[in-house]
């Protein structure tokens, strides 16, 4: 990569680590283009080249904060956990993410639910032009749901597609009330309390014996706060790693 493709990532950067900071403090409402980009220290016009809109800009700071915790717990599956043990660790994480950072949840919240349900649907099941499939949160739902079913965790008269809206259901409506003020208890351990009576009714008799973070009693299992913590630098959008 030439100089002239790094400056142009590091002002990338630089745009959504100041959005970041902008909806966190101010909310995205109260934030304008010209916020972010005096923020960042860039011209309006250097912001619109890099996104459309405000909102494109969202949907890239969104992937950037939060596509590597797909990826990185979808990973645990090599490491021998059972797939509904990483199905449960994935949903803490998010659940953790809400947690903690309230605003931008609620953006991307607010953003991802309008076309989430319909819009892209299909696309957990059809490839990317290069045959891949890129790791979004809604594709690892529906591979671990397949290698679940493969595994005889999870009840295989369903579709794995039916059964992976149901579990995204679950988890948005448990994100949505608790971001519209129903903090009666945590979002971690509601969503934990949700996912265990969801698999009460798609899991095979006896699947909570067969992945230990699901015994009966156990209480939820958060994630270690580093390994939810995100951070912006002017080296590379990640998650921070515990």
């Amino acid at each position: 990569m030439g100089r002239r493709e790094d400056k142009k990532d590091l002002t990338r950067q630089q745009m959504l680590t100041a959005a970041a900071d902008l909806f966190a403090d101010k909310g995205y409402e109260n934030t304008s283009v010209e916020d972010i980009a005096e923020r960042a220290n860039v011209s309006k016009g250097t912001l619109y080249y890099h996104f459309e809109t405000k909102e494109a800009l969202v949907v890239e700071l969104r992937r950037a904060m939060l596509a590597g915790t797909v990826e990185k717990t979808f990973a645990l599956l090599t490491d021998g956990l059972s797939p509904i043990t990483v199905l449960e660790k994935l949903m803490l994480e998010r659940a953790a993410f809400t947690e903690t950072q309230p605003e931008l949840a609620r953006i991307f919240f607010l953003q991802r639910i309008q076309f989430m349900f319909f819009k892209d649907e299909d696309l957990i099941l059809r490839p990317a032009a290069d045959g891949t499939r890129k790791m979004t949160f809604r594709v690892a739902i529906y591979e671990l749901v397949c290698e679940a079913q493969k595994r005889g965790q999870i009840r295989a008269d369903q579709s794995p597609a039916e059964l992976t809206g149901m579990i995204m259901a679950c988890f948005l409506h448990a994100h949505g009330a608790w971001l519209a003020g129903d903090r009666t208890s945590s979002l971690v351990e509601k969503v934990h309390r949700w996912i265990h009576a969801l698999l009460d009714g798609i899991g095979v008799k006896g699947y909570r014996q067969m992945s230990p973070c699901f015994n009966s009693g156990q209480q939820a299992q958060t994630i270690p706060q580093a390994d939810v913590q995100v951070g912006i630098n002017a080296q590379a959008i990640m998650v921070i790693p515990g």
